[in-house]
């Protein structure tokens, strides 16, 4: 039986792995993803940082850019790759360690599928966007964690399903606005991409 370990254990083994699936993450919407940045941010969070696959960009537009994960060897990777991050390690299953009405972009690729609770980052989402901030983040319809292997060594990242009508109550429920951007492969959507603004 293949073992599933937590976020901080599966990532600190998977961290160099990771870049083998970036042309796969990329496929699901990165150019929808993308397109609905925010021009210009004074201070920009990337929540679940990973390796830093699309920080860059975010980094590029903003005069103020951190990095977080609870991975320490994926913000070393993505460190490497974007010199000019802030990074802060930090258990984002629980509050997030920034002041309340303090950033204007928080961004979040790939991360709800790693969070039991999304109520609790919804509502620190509310408390720490500026009024008028953004909130960007998708949802993909994983059900069943993917086998992963590092060396000789194969397990699953514990992750969980968030259906869209449940995480739409909750945006709503927290006075954001949103809209919803669907990106459809066949007869199913592969990714949800969430543009949401604290009124």
């Amino acid at each position: 039986m293949v073992k599933v370990l937590s976020s901080r254990e599966g990532y600190d083994l998977y961290a160099n792995e990771y870049a083998g699936d970036h042309r796969k993450l990329d496929s699901f919407d990165r150019p929808d993803f993308m397109q609905l940045l925010p021009d210009k941010a004074d201070v920009a969070v990337e929540l679940g940082i990973g390796d830093g696959r699309i920080s860059g960009e975010i980094a590029r537009r903003s005069e103020n850019f951190v990095g977080i994960d609870i991975s320490l060897k994926m913000l070393q990777n993505a460190i490497r790759r974007s010199p000019r991050t802030q990074i802060v390690q930090a258990d984002l299953a629980e509050n997030l360690p920034l002041g309340d009405e303090c950033v204007d972009f928080l961004v979040a690729a790939f991360y709800f599928v790693h969070i039991k609770n999304p109520d609790l980052i919804i509502a620190e989402a509310a408390r720490v966007l500026k009024p008028g901030g953004i909130f960007l983040f998708n949802l993909i319809p994983q059900r069943r964690e993917p086998e992963l292997k590092a060396g000789k060594q194969r397990f699953k990242i514990r992750s969980y399903y968030h259906s869209p009508p449940h995480v739409e109550k909750i945006l709503d429920y927290h006075w954001f606005n949103w809209d919803v951007t669907t990106v459809t492969e066949g007869k199913g959507w592969v990714s949800k991409i969430y543009r949401c603004q604290k009124t």
